[in-house]
């Protein structure tokens, strides 16, 4: 079946009209992400708090230039706006969220089954759409780290690549850390509030691989299992968001509770694995175990993700030294260890 993107993306546009001709009233919040300028309309109010407070350290006044991208926000329950039907079938629809047919160099198309949540973009006209059928079915996970597949494409179009990441360190420099699920990455970045490092992230961070490596912080969340307190007890001081039925993670939104802790962005200085190990030490490994390591993570979590964040990856691994970090029995040691492969190497 051959699809005319072209002609859906048209009919998608007509669909903002309908969005704020039901709706009658819109606002706009404006985020620098990475060093680019998104302007979120918000359609009706109902996905202002689903959105916005994620992303709230980056938020900034109307600046003196055009967007990099617009982004029309609205949920259809809410306006009793049809929800924007693609000219694709059940099999276009591939486990990461992409809907193939629907993507090409200048479309981009994602669904989410949490809150029937389909996010479009034209990189042409600079323009995209979140619309969702039913705000409150969105769920904890995506409500922590809200329209990721529009920001992929946003940080891509724009030199950037977001990463399946952790990120620590000082304005003057910082560490990644990378790894699959559950290896680590959130109890260690998360771990370092306690400590005299900055947070940039816990699990999604922007990085750009051209000239000095550099690393921005995306959202402003956390995410950990509530057993975790027991490695690390000052979490359960920050107000942490819990799941009612106990089975998900609690969510920290570290702009209310540690804002003076959030950091930007920072130069990239090294790679880190976190690992479980009885000490805690690092360990050198060469790029290209580095990259073995690193490259299939993030492309399982994001849709429309091509070659280009493979050479991005080959190009982190080069530029910095990448270490095992085997994170030992003693959580309080993890800052310090980190702190002093900055300072070791005259970053911090």
């Amino acid at each position: 079946m051959v699809v005319d993107v072209a002609d859906f993306f048209q009919c998608v546009w007509s669909k903002v009209g309908d969005a704020e001709k039901a709706a009658g009233e819109s606002s706009e919040r404006w985020f620098e992400i990475a060093g680019c300028m998104l302007r979120v309309r918000f359609i009706g109010s109902a996905l202002v708090e689903i959105i916005a407070p994620a992303l709230s350290h980056l938020e900034i006044a109307r600046p003196n230039r055009d967007a990099d991208l617009t982004l029309h926000c609205w949920d259809c329950e809410t306006l009793n706006v049809d929800f924007p039907t693609a000219p694709v079938t059940m099999d276009a629809f591939d486990p990461r969220g992409g809907v193939h047919g629907l993507n090409n160099a200048r479309f981009h198309a994602a669904f989410e089954r949490s809150g029937r949540a389909l996010s479009l973009m034209d990189a042409q006209l600079r323009q995209a759409v979140y619309c969702v059928g039913i705000a409150t079915d969105i769920s904890r996970t995506d409500r922590a780290e809200p329209i990721r597949a529009l920001l992929s494409w946003f940080m891509r179009e724009n030199g950037r690549h977001l990463l399946h990441a952790g990120a620590v360190g000082t304005p003057d420099g910082g560490v990644l850390l990378l790894g699959p699920s559950g290896a680590g990455k959130s109890n260690t970045a998360l771990g370092c509030l306690a400590s005299d490092l900055s947070y940039a992230s816990d699990d999604f961070c922007a990085v750009s691989a051209n000239g000095n490596p550099t690393v921005y912080s995306i959202y402003n969340t956390g995410k950990t299992r509530e057993s975790d307190w027991s490695r690390h007890p000052f979490l359960a001081e920050l107000a942490p968001h819990l799941d009612p039925a106990r089975l998900e993670k609690a969510i920290y939104f570290l702009n209310e509770t540690a804002p003076h802790k959030l950091v930007s962005s920072f130069p990239l200085k090294a790679i880190l694995f976190p690992k479980g190990g009885e000490a805690c030490e690092l360990r050198p490994i060469p790029p290209v175990a580095a990259l073995r390591f690193a490259a299939a993570d993030t492309a399982k979590l994001l849709p429309d993700v091509g070659p280009e964040l493979l050479r991005c990856l080959g190009r982190l691994v080069r530029a910095v030294p990448c270490y095992e970090l085997s994170l030992g029995s003693k959580p309080d040691a993890i800052p310090n260890v980190i702190s002093d492969l900055l300072v070791r190497s005259g970053f911090q």
